[in-house]
């Protein structure tokens, strides 16, 4: 059976809203940014979901958000670093698409959290952890969630793409032309 979406995901900060529309312009379909569909159906932006709420609250959301968008086809979908940590939400990627990994370089990750902080992109911490030099504790929080994350990214992909080195534009072609050839998509 041939698949209909298109799933990025990775570590926050690897590029797959970034690369998702660029991809989504490449195969000629929908990019849809499945945090921003979170917050519409909600009416609230991730950051305060995780701090009235709590993260446990946060995921069924995120699961809700996921079945929605599945619902649809031909669509490259960025999703939420973490949604790969439910093991429903890995279900509904895989038969309902191809997952692909942006994979990263720590630093690189933690540069670009970086400047979305001080470009006031308002994101829930990473962990808990304490913040008396917030650039360093990004490093710190982003080693840990990667140490938790990345086997699960593996094993929940079926493509990977390491995107150090590469511009959004070289990751989009590449990946279409890579989707292309696994003759596993509806197109």
């Amino acid at each position: 059976m041939l698949k209909k979406n298109v799933y990025l995901i990775g570590a926050r900060g690897c590029g797959k809203s970034t690369v998702g529309k660029l991809l989504a312009l490449e195969l000629g379909w929908t990019f849809v940014d499945a945090d921003d569909t979170l917050e519409a159906s909600s009416g609230r932006n991730i950051a305060d979901i995780f701090a009235i709420d709590g993260e446990p609250a946060f995921r069924v959301m995120e699961n809700a958000a996921l079945q929605k968008i599945a619902a649809n086809s031909k669509q490259v979908v960025a999703t939420g670093g973490g949604v790969i940590l439910g093991k429903k939400n890995r279900k509904i990627m895989g038969m309902n698409g191809v997952v692909v990994w942006l994979q990263a370089d720590e630093n690189v990750l933690a540069k670009r959290i970086w400047e979305d902080r001080l470009a006031g992109k308002n994101r829930p911490p990473l962990t808990q952890q304490a913040e008396e030099d917030p650039q360093a504790s990004i490093l710190s929080e982003v080693k840990a969630v990667l140490e938790i994350r990345t086997t699960i990214y593996r094993q929940s992909s079926e493509l990977c793409c390491i995107v150090d080195g590469q511009t959004p534009v070289e990751l989009a072609k590449k990946i279409a032309v890579d989707l292309k050839a696994m003759n596993t998509l509806e197109f």
